[in-house]
Parts: structure tokens; sequence; C-alpha cells
């Protein structure tokens, strides 16, 4: 897990390159040209969700398992509470 969180910021190159994004807090999934929302845009930039604005995003070109299921272990590991719906 803490290895994944590496891929949650200063990953903009990475978030454009990827297929798909989830993002750990809202458990939701898009494309990246859905991410309008950027921080530090001039060191790589960190991806902010477009429906919750957490800046939790994880692509695929990161290598790791976008699904529910990792999103959700990613939210409890770094949120300190169930995911949401659960």
């Amino acid at each position: 897990m803490v290895a994944a969180y590496k891929h949650s910021s200063h990953h903009r190159r990475e978030l454009e390159a990827s297929e798909h994004c989830g993002y750990f807090y809202c458990l939701a999934m898009f494309g990246p040209a859905e991410i309008t929302l950027w921080l530090n845009e001039e060191d790589d930039g960190t991806a902010q969700c477009p429906l919750c604005c957490i800046d939790s995003v994880i692509g695929s070109a990161s290598g790791l398992p976008i699904t529910r299921e990792f999103l959700g272990e990613m939210h409890r590991q770094w949120f300190n509470e169930p995911p949401p719906g659960e």
C-alpha cells in the first residue's frame, strides 16, 4: 500500500499515459481526460478527483490494479475508515 501511495502524487505524465484512473477516496473511476483539477502543476502535477476534489488518484499506467476492491483497500489504509458504500 505504501508503494502504491507513491503513485498518487506528482503523477501527471503517468496519468496522461493511463487508460483509466481510480480515486481511492470516493472510489470513482474515469478516463484521464476527465481530470481538470491539478495541484503542484510546476512539479509534474497532482490530480484531484472531478467528483470529490480529493487528491487520491492512481492511474492504470502505474501497473496497479484499478479496481473497486483495490481502491477500497487504499481508502481503508489512508483514510482509516470504511470506503463509501460499505
